[in-house]
């Protein structure tokens, strides 16, 4: 098998599982979603302020994740195993305190976290019985983050796929019994969903922990060794990392400002909004199995002093990126009127939705080569400090201000904001690109903490 040939294999054993993986937890999103979407507007709405707190703590522990991911594929590509249980132990000890901390907070105080969002207070109030529930799956989906992480950039692709699938199951059938009550079930509302999601989250997170052990995987050894941390390691390590962690934080508090912006214009509009994040999730999470396995492919070779081999892998991903996504925004712009059809909201919140949908799938192609070029390529070689540059000057300097001034100085329709907000997109594609042609994000990691 030549390079080309053995490049093409290698994407398609490792995307294949992740991109499955992705597409079952969108799934998953998806069908909370138009199950909760049949409670009318102010559920939707709920659900979608709860979500952007969750999403608080889901960027900050997919930062995190990528840092061990980074250099765990550096060091699968030298062979050095004791190093990667080293770098799981990094990332418990940091996520759990963070994700626990988080947990105490939403739980006990619920309503000052939404207020921050909204000041609608039919929504608040609704909201606040989802999130001090749904508090309880944090640590549970920090736990099950870190190890996926350890997993993926070892080739173990396939089993946090499986189970994935099997949280899926758990949690659409506890969903249809809980919130509606059938079976015999107490009818929970936007409560039931909020449990159902918690179980399966809990289930998950033990499958994977235990299938690890038991089959005596990568990180699959005994704490002593999981935390036996050397310095260097984990000096190099938060080196690498804090940028990575920055660059998520700095992303999701503008994220947050785009949420309060949606929400700030109307309860309409922030409905609108929300029902098109679970088709942005499974449209990304489809394509996200490319940048994955970007990181985990050129990841390998540089840890093993393979550039050139590494700089190849790097262009082919990116016109691969492209193709892929332009062809499937195109399939998500003809399904928009039947996918915002099937929610149970008034008409002019339908057809604001299907203006939006119509955006997302414009740009697509922009956020999928920017999820290839920074959360693979330039993370890979630990590139994590032009990341954060790149990544706060389009978020700070392009997409919020124009988020502000188009909504409430210039007072926009919200699919016309949300076009002007992801002009940050082809921000981030130009500068990336540039440093992807520069090579001045090779590094061979695991080769400089030997040093």
């Amino acid at each position: 098998m030549d390079r080309k040939e053995g490049f093409y294999w290698s994407v398609l054993t490792i995307a294949l599982p992740i991109t499955l993986q992705s597409l079952i937890m969108a799934l998953l999103n998806l069908t909370d979603q138009l199950m909760v979407g049949q409670l009318g507007d102010t559920a939707i709405a709920s659900v979608g302020m709860a979500s952007k707190i969750f999403g608080i703590l889901q960027v900050v522990m997919a930062g995190l994740a990528t840092g061990v991911s980074v250099y765990a594929a550096q060091f699968w590509g030298s062979k050095d195993k004791k190093s990667i249980s080293q770098l799981l132990g990094l990332g418990l000890l940091v996520g759990g305190l963070f994700s626990a901390l988080f947990t105490l907070f939403i739980h006990f105080f619920p309503k000052t976290a939404l207020q921050a969002f909204t000041s609608d207070g039919a929504v608040i109030d609704t909201g606040s019985l989802f999130l001090e529930v749904i508090a309880l799956s944090y640590v549970p989906t920090m736990l099950t983050m870190m190890y996926s992480a350890i997993l993926r950039s070892t080739m173990h692709v396939k089993l946090p796929m499986f189970v994935s699938m099997a949280a899926v199951g758990i949690n659409v059938v506890l969903n249809y019994l809980l919130i509606f009550g059938h079976c015999g079930c107490p009818q929970l509302g936007l409560r039931g969903s909020a449990v159902a999601t918690t179980i399966a989250r809990l289930v998950e997170c033990a499958l994977i922990i235990g299938a690890v052990y038991y089959h005596r995987l990568p990180g699959g050894v005994q704490l002593s060794q999981l935390f036996g941390i050397s310095r260097p390691l984990a000096a190099e390590f938060f080196k690498t990392t804090y940028p990575i962690l920055l660059t998520e934080l700095l992303w999701v508090l503008g994220e947050t400002v785009y949420a309060i912006i949606y929400s700030r214009m109307g309860t309409l509009e922030m409905t609108a909004m929300t029902i098109s994040f679970p088709l942005q999730g499974l449209s990304t999470g489809l394509l996200s199995g490319l940048a994955s396995a970007a990181g985990v492919m050129i990841g390998n070779k540089l840890g093993a002093n393979e550039r050139e081999v590494a700089f190849d892998y790097s262009r082919r991903f990116i016109r691969m990126g492209i193709v892929v996504s332009v062809s499937f925004g195109v399939l998500v712009a003809l399904v928009s009127p039947w996918y915002v059809s099937a929610f149970n909201i008034s008409a002019k919140a339908h057809d604001m939705g299907i203006y939006i949908v119509l955006v997302f799938a414009g740009f697509l192609w922009a956020k999928v080569s920017n999820m290839i070029m920074s959360g693979g390529i330039l993370i890979s070689g630990g590139d994590s400090r032009y990341v954060f540059a790149m990544e706060s000057t389009a978020t700070w300097i392009v997409g919020v201000p124009s988020g502000l001034l188009f909504s409430f100085v210039w007072k926009q329709p919200v699919y016309l904001v949300y076009l002007l907000i992801s002009i940050e997109e082809v921000v981030r594609f130009v500068f990336g690109l540039a440093r992807i042609r520069s090579k001045k994000w090779m590094r061979n990691l695991v080769g400089e903490i030997a040093a």
